[in-house]
């Protein structure tokens, strides 16, 4: 028997999700491609190119009516989409000159743990006791697979990196709150934000020009398509689930290390890989028979000609 339209809106948008989560994850992968550059210097061109190309990719969606995408966005929606993307982009690295990577990785696990009680809040979402679960299970997931690198100083730099968390869960929340509109405008500006930002407080715009090239593709592949995946595939799913698939990056990037530069993953990062899965799938499955909400489309309609 064919799936219900509520149920296939629902498996597209976690496979919208998945493949966002895939972009994200090469993130490892480009950083390698740029040796000699420090994270203000990649987090400020990453952040140019991702509004460049969200900017036309709103012209070729829209054509001419792609200034009325702007001014069609709430002020408070568009002050909240840009502000958590560029927060959370600058504090990132922030925490990451502060702290250990495996301390940012397992604090930004806490993710879906503030998602599932904003979402309570601000959404009238009311997350199962099975997607409670599997949000503590990926923690876990996470703690296993970064173990190694966890250190127990750097209060400061743990201070930022919840921050951090607390930001992607606020991001998520509002493309999930606006998710009938197209909030690519919103994360157009926040990208200029992050680009100002690194590079006027960091020193992020001294790049080589030969990084120039792999900067611009890195904002195409792994920022600005994965968020148009990711803002899509909130239309149909649960802030608690949208922020669990996205934990598969913690997965996902070891992966590509293995693949592409043969680093083999650790037999903890193997387990706490497999717990991630395992959590993901219970919290879909969760999503798919307790949570399921169908929504009527409020998409607002273009100026007539």
């Amino acid at each position: 028997m064919a799936p219900a339209p509520t149920d296939r809106k629902y498996l597209l948008g976690v496979f919208l999700v998945l493949l966002a989560t895939v972009g994200w994850s090469l993130a490892g992968l480009f950083v390698r491609l740029l040796p000699g550059l420090n994270g203000w210097q990649i987090n400020c061109w990453r952040g140019l190119s991702l509004s460049v190309f969200l900017f036309l990719y709103l012209i070729a969606a829209y054509g001419r009516n792609w200034q009325w995408r702007f001014r069609v966005v709430p002020t408070v929606a568009m002050i909240a989409g840009a502000g958590f993307f560029a927060l959370g982009s600058t504090l990132y690295v922030t925490s990451l000159t502060l702290t250990s990577t495996a301390n940012v990785a397992c604090i930004g696990a806490m993710a879906p743990l503030f998602v599932a009680a904003a979402s309570r809040l601000f959404l009238a979402e009311r997350p199962h006791a099975v997607t409670w679960i599997a949000a503590f299970l990926a923690l876990f997931g996470v703690i296993l697979i970064f173990q190694d690198g966890l250190d127990r100083g750097n209060w400061l730099g743990s201070v930022v990196a919840i921050a951090v968390a607390v930001c992607f869960a606020g991001q998520t929340v509002t493309l999930r709150r606006w998710r009938n509109l197209d909030m690519m405008p919103a994360i157009c500006i926040g990208g200029l934000v992050a680009f100002l930002a690194a590079g006027l407080f960091g020193g992020g715009f001294a790049v080589p020009l030969s990084h120039i090239a792999v900067l611009a593709l890195m904002g195409l592949v792994q920022l600005a398509i994965p968020l148009i995946l990711f803002a899509r595939g909130a239309r149909h799913v649960q802030a608690a689930t949208l922020s669990l698939i996205a934990l598969l990056d913690a997965v996902l990037n070891p992966f590509w290390s293995w693949l592409g530069v043969g680093e083999i993953p650790t037999f903890g990062a193997l387990i706490g890989g497999s717990i991630i899965l395992a959590a993901v799938a219970l919290s879909v499955i969760a999503g798919k028979h307790f949570n399921f909400q169908s929504q009527p489309s409020m998409k607002p309609s273009p100026p007539a000609d």
